[in-house]
């Protein structure tokens, strides 16, 4: 706040020095004291000498002839009319002014002339030649000086079709030798205002040359000043910067430059002269409205996030469309419409500029030269009108503009030097990150290639111990343990080679290389990793293909993640290996039928950690090395790596090596004898035991039932994308303890839930598709926190991460990789949780029911002894229901997840049975059964709803009124309404019952009946009430 008030006392001291620079400028080019101002058509100057450097205002009462086209006039003067006078003849008017009230009210259409005259006399003969400089006369004019024409623009007539306009300013040079001066001035005008319209300037024509000349130079400066700074802002906008902020600025110079040109002096239609008049006054219009229109836009642009205003989209579309009125519609619309339009879309511009600056300004010091700006703008704004109101006649003044373009300037500047400065901190920042992320990464994998590899030695110790046999699943185990070291292995092998790269520590062992006995061996392991794809693995080598100049070992490399590559963006169709040599070298190509690239992602895929497209990317793993190693490696042996690709069609990587020739000495040794399969002969165990891990995997999914009995194992549903993973979660927690199902995506874990009922869901948090948090969100659609516990696994721990899974919905998180002990507390925490609070909603249920009501009780024993003195055999029979009630209420099975429906209806008709004893006619029941109902649901549904209508819906009305209990055979459901003609309640009561501001565990009544429904079958009551009309409460029991 202090800065911003800063601003405005900075802000207000720069006007108080324009305003200065300004009065100075006036000081220079002050219009003189004129003795005396035109009456009744005369101006008498006898006594006062006419500066030789300065021109005077031919102000005040000129003669004027409506309706007649005169050169010159008769001296006598008769008495002059007034000015409402609407006869013909001769009227004094005041210049400058527009003519339109000194004609008759009854003149013919819009078209009218007329005649202006005026008598200057002075004391001698000028000894310069003198001028008249006319600056406006709307719209056709012709000048005649004692009686002979001296000049005039455009063709006035005493009729339209001889008329032709020209509003343009000239100047009138008036004969020598003479004291006495008849101006007479022959105008004509067919749209809006007409007449003498700005001040006529008479003096010396070199003054009035003068003064004309300094004005169309300053304009004509202003023009260039604008100019240059557009031409800049569209450079910098094509050159790179996309900023749409440039082009609007850009918009607002062009347009300011053509109202510039268009108006004082009208210099663009000097220029122009063959232009149509009507396109003169639409191109100024339309200048007008873009310069008001392209600002909120800008300002907008400029700051994004204080600008979303829908004003700001609406105001484009009103100002849009008066352009296009501006453009289309005939010229006497169009005049008229400017005192309608042009004020509003003005306002409307500068509130809503004013309006985000503001808002921008107390955060943002930037924004200090666009406030400077607008204020320099709204400075020479209020000069205008001041001058206006006042009639001061001021020469055209440009300072107050330049200055506002210039302010303009400083902020583009501003910002530019300001992110060139941030841009060189944050590559600095980003370069040392690089390095100390090489560097991290490096050191890393050396760390952990030691451990790792004891990992695995030990486990094939094991597996390979001929003494101590395992059984079969714990060898299960240890293999894929093993294989999950290898995969590891692998990327850290990436890791250090794209250290030693960088390095350039890497040193080949250069010698003749046979490609068909490498690939050969490649394919065979590959195969593996087809994953049950249908995908047909090719070799197209000939025979007699020579011997290529390489490191063999990384020959292997290149290939294996080449290939690795394709399979991982290959669904179904063919990957072919072809080579070629032309020219001594060898061309070596890999094609596949994959989902292939855009041009955007082939031109970055070599980059280190680059990666196509993420969700096969995802699902393959890896750190996006593997190419950018490709190309490193292809290149220190001197060769080239391209690729073509078409999106939707597949990929060809081509890399190229220098070809050994015919005559070079190749050993003929097996490749794996010597290691020239460092790592990547252990991938084939590692893939062919995924294979069995899929098996495993797809094992376990198994249809999905009706809800376990009571004491049945808790339920788990796994979800991860990687198959893998699924595996060893499954192992961790063990078929004894659990009942597992698995999905490998959101999408087929989702419609698992409509299916069955889960204690818990485990999901990891990077999956394609819907990720962890989406599918997290999408069951708390449908589940509380408490209903249906959820346990994220994600691979960061970062509070952000942690907090995005909470307000997902998550109930906890496991970081990966998973510590099993860590796992296990934590889902039998979650399980054990979710199972005490399924019992304590069944025990709700039945703890309420159990409550009866004191007052229920001693009303219904004091209906009991009314009918013992009146009738016994209705005492009876309300004794007998009122023990059925009791008997049912105390029921065990109340506990129960489901009870039949005979037992539930039992309960409700003995209560309403009751309740119709004691209150009689206020109480009617309707019941609407289908035959043969036989299913099951929640114990106290049915109940819960029909003593909620009674109490709170009918018996609060005096008159009471009428309970319709129906239960109807649907497809594949039952549904079960209660419906009252009471009270009602409003969708906001309705909220409250289903949907507390505040979620509790805690539930009675229709909440409890609720959550039982959600937890059971996935659905929630339905209710249908509006005040006064009564209410419905509906769920359905699927078959």
């Amino acid at each position: 706040m202090r800065t911003y008030k800063k601003q405005i006392i900075l802000i207000l001291l720069f006007l108080a020095a324009i305003n200065g620079i300004r009065l100075v400028w006036l000081s220079f080019h002050h219009t003189i004291e004129q003795p005396v101002a035109a009456e009744n058509g005369i101006l008498d100057l006898r006594g006062w000498e006419l500066p030789p450097d300065h021109s005077i205002t031919l102000n005040g009462e000129w003669e004027f002839y409506p309706n007649q086209r005169l050169k010159s006039a008769p001296d006598s003067e008769p008495a002059p009319e007034p000015p409402s006078s609407a006869k013909p003849g001769k009227v004094v008017v005041p210049v400058p002014a527009a003519w339109d009230k000194y004609f008759p009210d009854d003149h013919p259409g819009s078209y009218t002339y007329g005649t202006y005259r005026l008598r200057i006399f002075l004391d001698k003969p000028a000894s310069q030649t003198l001028a008249l400089r006319i600056a406006e006369i709307t719209r056709a004019s012709a000048v005649y000086v004692n009686g002979q024409p001296t000049g005039g623009k455009g063709t006035p007539s005493e009729h339209s079709e001889t008329y032709k306009p020209g509003p343009r300013p000239y100047t009138v040079s008036l004969p020598k030798g003479s004291d006495t001066y008849e101006i007479v001035i022959q105008a004509a005008n067919h749209i809006g205002e007409g007449g003498i319209t700005k001040s006529i300037r008479f003096g010396t024509l070199e003054a009035i040359n003068q003064r004309t000349v300094l004005s169309i130079a300053l304009q004509g400066l202003l023009s260039i000043v604008f100019l240059v700074h557009g031409l800049y802002a569209l450079m910098l906008y094509f050159l790179g910067s996309a900023n749409k902020g440039l082009l609007y600025f850009s918009a607002v110079i062009v347009c300011a430059v053509i109202s510039v040109l268009g108006v004082d002096d009208k210099i663009l239609f000097i220029l122009l002269p063959s232009m149509p008049y009507a396109a003169d006054v639409k191109i100024v219009l339309l200048s007008y409205v873009g310069v008001v229109s392209f600002i909120p836009p800008f300002i907008k642009n400029m700051f994004p996030e204080y600008g979303q205003l829908k004003m700001v989209r609406w105001f484009a579309y009103f100002a849009s469309g008066y352009a296009l009125f501006v453009l289309i519609a005939p010229l006497q619309y169009v005049i008229p419409s400017k005192k309608i339009f042009l004020a509003p879309i003005l306002l409307l511009s500068v509130s809503i500029a004013g309006y985000i600056l503001q808002a921008a300004a107390r955060k943002q010091k930037d924004v200090f030269f666009l406030l400077l700006a607008c204020a320099i703008l709204g400075n020479n704004i209020v000069w205008i009108v001041v001058a206006a109101k006042l009639s001061i006649e001021l020469t055209f003044y440009p300072f107050d503009l330049i200055f506002t373009v210039l302010a303009f300037a400083a902020f583009w500047f501003r910002r530019f030097f300001k992110a060139t400065a941030q841009t060189k901190r944050l590559a600095d920042k980003l370069q040392l990150a690089n390095q100390q992320k090489d560097d991290f990464l490096v050191n890393t994998s050396h760390e952990l290639r030691n451990p790792l590899h004891g990992i695995m030695n030990i486990t094939q110790s094991v597996l390979d111990d001929p003494v101590h046999h395992t059984s079969k699943e714990h060898r299960q185990k240890l293999e894929i343990q093993l294989s999950v070291a290898r995969r590891m292995s692998l990327l850290l092998d990436d890791l250090v080679d794209i250290g030693r790269l960088k390095q350039n520590t890497v040193r080949l062992q250069i010698k003749p290389v046979r490609v068909q006995s490498v690939i050969g061996g490649i394919f065979e392991m590959l195969r593996f990793m087809l994953n049950g794809k249908p995908i047909e693995l090719e070799v197209n080598i000939p025979d007699g293909f020579p011997a290529v100049k390489a490191d063999e070992t990384r020959l292997i490399q290149v290939l294996f993640n080449l290939l690795h590559n394709a399979i991982k963006f290959t669904d179904r169709g063919k990957i072919s290996l072809d080579a070629e040599v032309v020219d001594g070298t060898a061309y070596i190509h890999i094609r596949d039928t994959g989902t292939g690239m855009d041009e955007e992602t082939r031109q970055r895929i070599f980059l280190p950690y680059e990666q196509g497209d993420t969700t096969a990317a995802r699902a393959g793993g890896g750190f996006g090395l593997g190419l950018s190693i490709c190309k490193q490696l292809v290149e220190l042996h001197g060769g080239t790596i391209t690729v073509q690709s078409t999106l939707g069609q597949g990929s060809e990587f081509t890399f190229t090596l220098p070809a050994a020739g015919e005559e070079a000495e190749v050993a003929e040794q097996p490749i794996f004898a010597h290691g020239a399969f460092p790592s990547y002969a252990e991938t084939a165990a590692t893939l062919a035991d995924e294979a069995g891990i899929r098996d495993a995997a797809g094992h376990m999914a198994q249809a999905v039932g009706h809800p376990p009995e009571a004491g049945s194992k808790p339920r788990l549903l796994i979800v991860d994308d990687d198959r893998l993973n699924l595996k060893i979660l499954a192992d961790i927690l063990g078929p004894v303890q659990y009942e597992i199902t698995t999905a490998v995506s959101a999408d087929e874990a989702l419609p698992l839930l409509d299916n069955a009922r889960f204690d818990l869901i485990i999901s990891d948090v990077m999956m394609p598709g819907m990720s962890g948090y989406e599918f997290t969100q999408a069951i708390r659609k449908r589940f509380s926190i408490s209903e249906l516990p959820i346990l994220i696994l994600t691979a960061r721990n970062r509070p952000e991460d942690i907090f995005t899974g909470f307000q997902s919905g998550a109930n906890d998180y496991v970081t990966k990789p998973v510590d099993s002990w860590e796992l296990r507390s934590r889902v039998r925490a979650l399980t054990q949780l979710k199972l005490s609070i399924e019992e304590r909603l069944r025990m709700e249920a039945a703890w309420l029911q159990a409550q009866i009501r004191p007052h229920f009780l001693y009303n219904t024993i004091n209906s009991i002894a009314a009918l013992a003195t009146m009738d016994l055999s209705k005492m009876q029979a309300l004794l007998e229901e009122f023990s059925n009630y009791l008997r049912t209420s105390f029921d065990f099975h109340n506990c129960d997840w489901e009870v039949p429906v005979y037992r539930e209806l039992s309960l409700v008709r003995s209560y309403l049975f009751i309740e119709k004893e004691r209150f009689g006619e206020r109480l009617q029941v309707q019941w609407e059964l289908d035959s043969e109902l036989h299913f099951f649901l929640p114990p106290l549904a049915i109940q819960t709803l029909v003593e909620n209508a009674v109490n709170h819906g009918i018996l609060k009305r005096s008159r009471g009124g009428k309970l319709v209990i129906r239960i109807k055979r649907l497809a594949g459901e039952y549904e079960v309404s209660v419906s009252d003609d009471g009270l009602g309640m409003s969708a906001e009561q309705v909220r409250q019952i289903l949907d507390p501001p505040e979620r509790r565990d805690t539930g009675v009544g229709i909440r409890n009946t609720d959550r039982r429904l959600a937890q059971l079958y996935g659905r929630r009551l339905e209710i249908e009430s509006a005040p006064g009309q009564g209410t419905t409460v509906r769920f359905c029991i699927p078959m």
